[in-house]
């Protein structure tokens, strides 16, 4: 039997510069660890993204169905979301990722085990999962669900924007605008209105409700800067280690086969574009068959030479 999940909490203060934590859950699996899956939400969305729980049904936990086939699971709300700190100083992507890897480097401590960590992050967290295996070297493998380096396609941006965004100044030019126009730290996050590109139509009513309300966070004003295309496609150039692109046919990038390109110090790279699945992955009718996916790869990426 599967131990209870245990809450955890990660002083990260002196990589923030003031008083500051992160709120992480661990879900131990019956016996020895094959992987420890660090789980980072998307914008919008809390942890329990990976933990979801909807009355009346079962299968929509990916930390249940992971520590069930042997992996330990541990997610992780990154900074300025969910139960972890909200600091009053402004912070980018460069702080939160050097948040995430400071708690990232004290599982081994915390939880016992010493199998190697492979980042498991959706959307916006895999922007962030990005950035911190790119600063920090965390991870074995990197998972990037729901994430495209090109441009976010259900957004419909101008042409223009994206041209701008074709070069490194392009880019910050555009995300000090996007900063500029949001002066409140943190913002609240409707899903309503993204509900054509995160769930197909065959997503139960009930569970699509769920999620509208469950798993849910305030956006620091920095997740604003994910509008631009490529933001952090320079960090996913100095990735090396094995990928795994991960799309349902309904998501984020034009292009999921050409994302593969972007990462080009991985020495390994695998994409899948799941069947009967939108942006919002574990709500998804073939979830488990994603899941299965991604812990074989896991395997692969673990097992040795």
């Amino acid at each position: 039997m599967t131990a209870s999940p245990r809450p955890m909490r990660f002083d990260v203060s002196d990589v923030v510069g003031e008083r500051a934590s992160l709120a992480a859950t661990y879900y131990p699996p019956p016996g020895a660890p094959g992987a420890v899956l660090v789980c980072l939400p998307g914008g919008t969305y809390s942890r329990e993204y990976w933990d979801l729980s909807i009355a009346g049904r079962s299968g929509y936990s990916f930390a249940e169905f992971a520590t069930q086939k042997g992996y330990s699971v541990v997610t992780i709300d990154p900074l300025g979301t969910g139960e972890s700190s909200k600091p009053a100083g402004d912070f980018g992507f460069t702080e939160i990722a050097a948040a995430l890897a400071r708690a990232v480097s004290a599982l081994p401590e915390a939880t016992g085990d010493r199998a190697p960590a492979v980042a498991v992050a959706h959307s916006l967290g895999a922007y962030l999962a990005i950035v911190q295996q790119s600063l920090f070297s965390s991870y074995a493998g990197l998972a990037a669900l729901g994430c495209t380096n090109q441009h976010v396609a259900p957004l419909n941006l101008d042409p223009a924007f994206i041209a701008r965004a074709a070069t490194p100044r392009g880019r910050e030019e555009l995300a000090r605008q996007i900063l500029s126009a949001l002066p409140e730290p943190y913002a609240e996050g409707p899903r309503e209105y993204l509900q054509s590109w995160f769930h197909l139509a065959d997503v139960p009513a009930d569970v699509v409700a769920a999620d509208c309300v469950t798993a849910k966070s305030v956006v620091p004003r920095v997740f604003g800067t994910a509008m631009v295309p490529g933001v952090v496609s320079e960090h996913a150039a100095r990735i090396g280690v094995p990928v795994l692109l991960g799309y349902g046919v309904v998501d984020v990038s034009p292009d999921p086969r050409a994302e593969a390109v972007l990462f080009r110090s991985s020495p390994d790279i695998t994409t899948v574009v799941l069947a009967d699945s939108a942006h919002c992955h574990n709500m998804a009718s073939s979830r488990h068959r994603l899941w299965r996916r991604l812990l074989d790869w896991v395997a692969t990426v673990t097992s040795g030479p």
